[in-house]
């Protein structure tokens, strides 16, 4: 369920849309990991063909030597969207936990003031 706040016009989540978020940008992130992982991989033997071509055929090496540079790249922005959305999901994390301290303290209130009431019948 969904809420307008009609004074900053921000939409408010709820709680379960906010733990599917969370699961969502941690999927993403793992998935992001691991084709980092995969890229740094293929960039490794690209570069060891290029090392192994060089004598043989300076330009092919050449060429193999900038794909591995350009999966490279593409690796490290893979792991810094990856960062990106884990630090997203503990954003969000940290204002569940933030949201569920302040309902416990207003529940304290709560429980407090009934307790005094009934000590005072």
């Amino acid at each position: 369920m969904f809420s307008v706040d009609m004074d900053s016009g921000l939409v408010k989540k709820s709680l379960e849309d906010l733990c599917r978020e969370i699961g969502e940008l941690k999927a993403e992130a793992a998935r992001m990991r691991q084709e980092h992982d995969l890229g740094l991989q293929r960039c490794d033997e690209l570069r060891n063909q290029s090392i192994e071509a060089r004598p043989i055929n300076p330009d092919m090496a050449e060429t193999l030597w900038n794909e591995a540079e350009a999966l490279r790249d593409a690796a490290k922005e893979c792991m810094r969207q990856s960062i990106e959305k884990t630090m997203r999901a503990a954003d969000i994390q940290h204002r569940i936990d933030i949201r569920a301290q302040i309902d416990a303290i207003d529940n304290y209130d709560t429980v407090w003031r009934d307790a005094v009431r009934a000590g005072r019948s």
